[in-house]
């Protein structure tokens, strides 16, 4: 027999996405990427008016110039420009929407309404993960519509054949799907951590120390890095300059391995944590 009063994993689903939505870093975080954005359009404007294409390729890529939104082959671009600010984003995003659960104490509640831990922790992640993703994909599409003006009265839209776009539509995929499970990392170590602070702390202590001593005391390593491996991933192409060669799949595999170690680490201290001291 079927209990009405049991709430699906969809409806917890959407719960945990509306309460994420409520969260006003949420809302800062997007007006930001907004202002940014139309920041973009405007020097790619003023900078591309009155030059010609070998011109605004002095300095390198243009945004003016549709080909360079995306290299061929290359795993470069002015898409680039907007990937680190959105995984930078998702994982503050992420830890922030979780560890604001721990600060106001509302996780007692949320387990009061479903006192099944697995499928709460499961339906916050879960949120994390596609709500970050959807924003991520939305804000790249008016990163690049910024810069369209620039290239149809400045620019060119020259070697934008359907083999290029196919590569454009799947970087900017693979970015909102990595963006996603930045989301997920900053939630697990907000989960782990019971907070933003240590979720943050954590994250960008590991990336920016403890990686570079890593490849500073032990270079053999380095393949097995997270940072490594995301930038592999996230240019779909080999390392320059790094000391090894890692395939795009293994790499992938790699993020994706680290990213279900830290569910599972925070599942399981969600699972046997004191909830009632919580605040």
């Amino acid at each position: 027999m079927n209990d009405r009063s049991d709430p699906g994993i969809t409806s917890l689903l959407i719960s945990e996405a509306r309460r994420a939505l409520h969260r006003r870093a949420v809302w800062v975080l997007i007006a930001v990427a907004v202002v940014g954005v139309a920041l973009l359009g405007v020097i790619a404007y003023t900078d591309s008016a009155g030059r010609t294409v070998a011109e605004m390729h002095v300095d390198g890529a243009h945004p003016a110039v549709m080909a360079d939104w995306w290299s061929v082959g290359g795993g470069d671009g002015i898409l680039m420009i907007g990937a680190i600010p959105l995984l930078l984003g998702g994982l503050f995003g992420g830890a922030t929407v979780a560890g604001a659960e721990w600060k106001a104490g509302t996780i007692t509640t949320v387990l009061t309404w479903e006192p099944r831990r697995w499928r709460v922790h499961a339906a916050r992640l879960a949120a994390a993960f596609s709500l970050a993703a959807v924003i991520a994909l939305v804000l790249e599409t008016l990163f690049l519509a910024a810069t369209l003006p620039a290239v149809l009265l400045n620019g060119t839209t020259a070697g934008t054949d359907a083999g290029w776009w196919f590569d454009l539509v799947g970087a900017g995929v693979r970015i909102a799907l990595l963006t996603g499970a930045a989301a997920v990392i900053g939630a697990s170590f907000a989960t782990i951590g019971r907070g933003t602070g240590f979720a943050l702390g954590l994250a960008f202590g590991w990336l920016s120390v403890g990686e570079n001593l890593v490849r500073g005391l032990k270079p053999s390593l380095q393949h097995l890095l997270l940072g490594d491996n995301l930038a592999i991933v996230l240019t779909w192409a080999p390392l320059e300059g790094a000391s090894f060669t890692r395939s795009e799949v293994v790499a992938l595999i790699t993020v994706t391995a680290y990213v279900a170690l830290l569910i599972a680490a925070g599942a399981v201290s969600f699972a046997r944590r004191d909830i009632a001291g919580a605040s």
